[in-house]
């Protein structure tokens, strides 16, 4: 093997004017030496740029020729920065350069001549050292209508120095057209994930604010496909460092390389997964979906909406599934009475902003994807999903009955965090009591207003988890109908994440820390977001996801619509667990009129390269 090594910079070629055709580039290397001879061309092999074709920023250092070939066992990856840019750094195991066939490279830039630095081992000790230049081509994150820049533009207003190395996965949605030819597969009024489709939207970003991976559009969707069509929601990272999320009518599992794991369609009797597929801490998946041909009473035969959870194993076969028709109470109005009928989750509708509908036309809504009471209406809109192993139960967040829930795998509800009002019988009896630091219980209306106190319920709430580390519970909370009302002024809203610590035996509910009631309208989101504790810095994440979705002026009542309305942004924040101060802030303006933000999570590169 080689026993000395010279550090060699290796020029390659431009990748491609199209990002998904893969470059083959080599170049002589002087001065290597192998038992005191030189050996031509680069042992390491070749490049493939966008190896699986669906991460145009990754590439694949082969380990073709037979003087390598099975002898490297170990390696570190390195992505020189830009003029003020963050570097990337992470290590390859053995596994990962068998599995890939070389050395995966994660994280290049867009359109710019990127600086790779790869050291490498092999199974006698010898070592290489290499730098290579590898040109990229500029972002194609997907085009439509109504465009004023490629891709979301972020703004870095704040990173400490102990976080400047993390990155952000972040997911927006922007909507697209070609799939009228599936909805007969849905709802007969044409509802459900198919007309709710969407251009899939995900990006990495390091805290300089530049985009270091996404996910190739054109070759994970397509709209005039069954198996392909539908909203790219709620991805994940699972415990094998993959990826998992939801799609229309099923679920995908890839790694970071793009290398596609596995597909795989909902179990038969169910329809529509959007919002959130997660892995839980017993290895199975949990998916948000809905159910066709369910029988009313009256024998009718409906499409449900948004109101199944499912957990299937990773080979996609059904677990089991929690049915909220039966769980729940499908004709609670309480929340539903107090929506903002021009933003029910990304439905949007300018010509309904602050409109509010009464009881009798929520019941005589059409079937389908329309806020509304009773079975086959979106009367419940779950979000999000969670599993707890210790009780072996899962926690929702309910939009459109403005709660948080947790139910047992006997299908029994544990607790409900919401208002009391419209919460009937066995229910009733779950909703948990606001109690101060000291336990006092809090002096609460049934609408959810607290005297003397920052306590607050949560109100059409986008995300509800566990912190496992804290035996707390965060949840998103959007705040569309607080206190189960429209305010007197659309700029009287706000959005907050929320801690909370739940007594199981008391039944009491303590609110232990908040963020985002102090920035006001101005990043008030009405839809998506997401609040998540991160362990591996004890720390609080929080995407605050639809900002100025209908302008800074409220966008109805008495104030006209201004020229930023439909420009979304989002702010992103992570703080120090329990500080009030975020150690990092940045906004993601939106590229696409009324494409909004969804989701965001921390990523681990070296838990990631597999």
């Amino acid at each position: 093997m080689f026993k000395t090594m010279k550090k060699t910079t290796i020029a390659l070629i431009t990748a491609a004017l199209i990002g998904t055709i893969p470059v083959v580039a080599t170049a002589s290397i002087k001065g290597m030496k192998h038992s005191g001879k030189q050996i031509p061309g680069n042992p390491l092999g070749h490049i493939k740029y966008n190896p699986y074709k669906n991460t145009p920023l990754t590439a694949v250092i082969t380990l073709g020729p037979k003087s390598v070939q099975g002898q490297v066992v170990s390696a570190t990856v390195s992505i020189k920065a830009k003029e003020g840019g963050v570097p990337l750094s992470y290590d390859v195991s053995e596994a990962t350069l068998q599995n890939h066939g070389g050395i995966p490279v994660f994280g290049l830039y867009p359109n710019y001549m990127n600086t790779v630095e790869v050291e490498w081992s092999d199974k006698n000790g010898n070592k290489g050292n290499f730098d290579y230049k590898l040109m990229t081509p500029a972002m194609d994150m997907g085009f439509g209508q109504n465009m004023w820049a490629s891709h979301p533009q972020m703004t870095v207003e704040k990173v400490d120095d102990d976080f400047k190395d993390r990155l952000y996965f972040v997911s927006w949605s922007g909507p697209t057209t070609g799939n009228e030819a599936l909805m007969n597969h849905n709802t007969p009024d044409g509802h459900g994930s198919f007309s709710w489709d969407a251009t899939p939207g995900y990006f990495i970003i390091d805290t300089a604010g530049d985009i270091r991976w996404y996910l190739n559009p054109y070759t994970t969707h397509d709209s005039k496909q069954y198996d392909k069509a539908g909203n790219a929601m709620g991805m994940n990272v699972t415990t094998d460092g993959n990826m998992i999320w939801v799609q229309g009518q099923g679920w995908k599992h890839m790694n970071i390389m793009g290398q596609m794991i596995g597909e795989h369609n909902l179990p038969g009797d169910f329809i529509d997964a959007s919002h959130e597929g997660l892995q839980g801490k017993n290895g199975n998946v949990f998916i948000r979906a809905a159910r066709k041909n369910y029988p009313l009473a009256d024998g009718t035969l409906v499409n449900t909406v948004r109101d199944h959870l499912l957990e299937v194993d990773m080979n996609g076969q059904l677990v089991d599934f929690w049915d909220l028709n039966e769980i729940l109470d499908p004709m609670r109005d309480a929340a539903l009475l107090s929506l903002d009928s021009g933003a029910v989750c990304l439905n949007i509708d300018i010509d309904k902003a602050g409109v509010q509908h009464d009881a009798e036309y929520l019941a005589k809504q059409q079937r389908g994807d329309v806020h509304g009471v009773e079975t086959g209406r979106n009367w419940a809109h779950v979000n999000s999903v969670d599993y707890d192993p210790v009780d072996d139960s899962i926690i929702v967040s309910s939009r459109h009955q403005s709660a948080a829930i947790k139910i047992g795998r006997d299908k029994e509800v544990k607790w409900i965090i919401s208002p009391r009002a419209g919460w009937k019988g066995e229910l009733a009896d779950k909703v948990l009591t606001p109690v101060d630091a000291k336990g006092k219980p809090l002096k609460c209306t049934d609408n959810g207003k607290c005297e003397n106190t920052d306590f607050d319920f949560v109100y059409t709430p986008h995300t509800a988890y566990k912190v496992h580390e804290k035996n707390t519970y965060t949840v998103f909370d959007n705040g569309d109908g607080r206190f189960l009302e429209q305010p007197a002024f659309p700029t009287d809203k706000y959005s907050r994440s929320v801690e909370y610590k739940v007594d199981e035996k008391k039944m009491t509910v303590q609110q232990v820390w908040e963020y985002g009631k102090e920035l006001g309208y101005e990043y008030y989101s009405p839809v998506t977001s997401i609040t998540k504790y991160q362990p591996d810095r004890d720390s609080m994440l929080s995407y605050f996801a639809s900002a100025n979705l209908f302008g800074m002026g409220g966008g109805y009542g008495n104030v006209k619509f201004d020229e930023t309305t439909g420009k979304v942004k989002s702010l992103l924040t992570e703080h120090r667990y329990g500080e009030q101060e975020p150690a990092v802030k940045i906004q993601i303006d939106g590229h696409r009129l009324f494409a909004s933000g969804y989701r965001a999570q921390t990523i681990d590169i070296n838990q990631m390269i597999r």
